[in-house]
């Protein structure tokens, strides 16, 4: 099968097994081979490990960070507006308020983690039991994931002919380093700062880059 016309499909894949099973691989497989490309959450389970479709080589795996000015005080004492009254640094000083999430699943032996986009506290649109919609805020790879999708989404519609690898190889490389750490994190409004710590195998090859990736393709 050759590509696809056109610019390539991107297909974000928010879900997750413990195993690969073949029916699932030669979904995949077929959906590769065609040009499309596909983009995973590493899935929520820790130290447990990642699941599938996530941990599966050739599909873009994303581990879930979040920010160490999560739910601090504004000037008036008001926790609930830090997601938009506080100030995030600009790279390269943005790793050094980045943590990887407990929740997101680390890389063990065998499964092959790419990159880190934010996944702690997101803000979102969420549809509630009476049908209306309102916001809250929702953590979880499944958050991390939608990032790097809208970002691939952005490099496909530059360069038509991107193909699996190359958007691979392009985030991986372009990715903001995040070394192994501990950083102090408040888990609520009004809650006290608490540690939450990460290893190498829980960051990939760093925070995703939306610039950095684009610039690559020119």
């Amino acid at each position: 099968m050759g590509p696809l016309k056109g610019s390539p499909v991107v297909i974000n894949m928010s879900l997750g097994g413990s195993e690969l099973d073949a029916v699932e691989k030669a979904a995949l497989d077929y959906a590769l081979e065609a040009g499309v490309l596909i983009v995973a959450s590493a899935g929520n389970s820790g130290e447990a490990g990642m699941g599938y479709p996530g941990a599966y080589a050739p599909v873009v795996s994303v581990a879930a960070t979040g920010w160490t000015g999560e739910w601090k005080p504004d000037a008036k004492g008001n926790p609930r507006t830090w997601w938009y009254a506080g100030d995030v640094a600009e790279k390269p000083g943005v790793v050094d308020e980045t943590y990887i999430a407990d929740f997101s699943s680390r890389e063990l032996p065998g499964p092959d983690l790419d990159v880190a986009a934010p996944g702690a506290w997101v803000l979102g649109a969420y549809q509630v039991n009476q049908g209306q919609q309102a916001f809250y805020y929702l953590g979880g790879t499944s958050m991390a994931a939608p990032h790097v999708a809208g970002l691939v989404a952005l490099m496909a519609e530059k360069d038509p002919g991107l193909t699996q690898t190359e958007t691979e190889t392009i985030l991986e490389s372009t990715a903001v380093a995040l070394d192994a750490g501990c950083a102090a994190v408040r888990p609520g409004p009004g809650a006290a700062p608490a540690e939450v710590c990460w290893g190498e195998n829980a960051t990939g090859h760093g925070l995703v880059n939306a610039v950095d990736a684009l610039a690559a393709l020119d």
